[in-house]
């Protein structure tokens, strides 16, 4: 059995007193707690809460700031709002006691995951933020972006199984969205861990440190951006498979054509290194002979050096220095120092 209050202390900062009593209610709760899927009973609970609390002005506030950092929109009467993990009017959420087919569970899902990876682009924070704040930005957008490709690797199994086993695919969404609403997951995973011979605990303490080492290491966060940016390519254009040049041109005249372009700007490249000082094009820069080096030519040879390879190993080692040199160059840009506003001057008037 499920008790819950909720209100406003002194201070007027919402609170919320939840009591379970029994074996049952307070095991499901602890599970619920630590992950797994909530249960019926416990989404007609998480309704009479947001009812309670939205009563109160503390408890608005609280559901305004979830629905301002990508959370659901819980302020709306409830009747009048789309179920908590919904999107869109036009695939309704899966309603209890209602038939549950596979095309209907794809597609409820495949809106989701979309939503996820929009909201994950939206909450994305700016290059050269502060690090106190960019940290928990990045943990925000990381959780967002890890629901959506959750959901995106059940929606592709669904989806292979009703193309190539149609017989089969009603049945086996049935058993894996009653196991999702009964909050049996987490124990079935378990049983599954046993049978595995993995060691859960292990594995658990490994993953909190990788989730500490992305929130706090820079190439690491680096490594997200890029998955995501993989991500949204492959959401726009699906799979890529073009060949290197185009198939109209004649590949070595055009691979002869790249290297003298790489050789054109290594030597540009080996000329700006060189310490000099033009007169007239040097204003601004240091005193005395300096160097001319610039991300441009830099990466400009990496690129035409990749282009001008037709062994595919070598290709793909040249690709890999371009992409290194792309993030140093992005790296680069958020070292730089904001640029400062100019002075405006203050009109002023006099009385006539």
């Amino acid at each position: 059995m499920y008790e819950t209050r909720a209100y406003d202390n002194e201070h007027g900062d919402p609170v919320v007193v939840l009591v379970a009593t029994g074996t049952h209610d307070v095991s499901r709760l602890a599970n619920l707690l630590n992950g797994s899927t909530p249960n019926s009973e416990q989404r007609r609970l998480a309704d009479h809460v947001t009812r309670q609390v939205r009563r109160h002005g503390g408890g608005r506030a609280a559901l305004r700031l979830l629905a301002e950092h990508g959370g659901p929109d819980l302020l709306t009467p409830v009747g009048e709002t789309r179920p908590m993990f919904d999107v869109t009017a036009e695939v309704p959420d899966v309603s209890y006691g209602e038939p549950v087919t596979a095309d209907r569970i794809i597609k409820a899902l495949t809106v989701r995951a979309l939503a996820a990876f929009k909201t994950a682009h939206a909450l994305y924070p700016p290059i050269g933020g502060p690090d106190q704040e960019r940290a928990p930005a990045m943990r925000r957008w990381s959780d967002r972006y890890s629901m959506a490709v959750y959901l995106y690797g059940v929606v592709y199994l669904l989806d292979a199984l009703a193309k190539y086993a149609p017989h089969k695919a009603d049945q086996v969404t049935q058993c894996l969205w009653s196991d999702f609403t009964s909050g049996d997951a987490g124990e079935l995973l378990d049983d599954w861990i046993a049978q595995w011979g993995i060691d859960p605990a292990k594995h658990l303490e490994e993953a909190a440190k990788e989730a500490a080492r992305i929130a706090g290491d820079v190439v690491t966060s680096e490594e997200i951006v890029l998955r995501g940016e993989l991500a949204a390519q492959d959401a726009k254009f699906g799979e890529q498979n073009h060949p290197n040049l185009d198939p109209r041109d004649i590949d070595i005249v055009t691979h002869h054509y790249y290297a003298w372009r790489a050789q054109s700007w290594k030597d540009i490249n080996s000329e700006r290194a060189e310490p000099s000082r033009s007169v007239g094009r040097c204003v601004g820069h240091p005193e005395g002979p300096h160097s001319h080096t610039a991300w441009d030519g830099i990466l400009f040879e990496e690129v035409y050096e990749a282009l001008a390879e037709s062994d595919p190993a070598a290709l793909s080692a040249e690709l890999l220095q371009v992409a290194a040199v792309a993030m140093q160059w992005r790296r680069s840009i958020a070292r730089r120092p904001a640029p400062s506003t100019p002075d405006v001057p203050q009109e002023t008037t006099t009385d006539a």
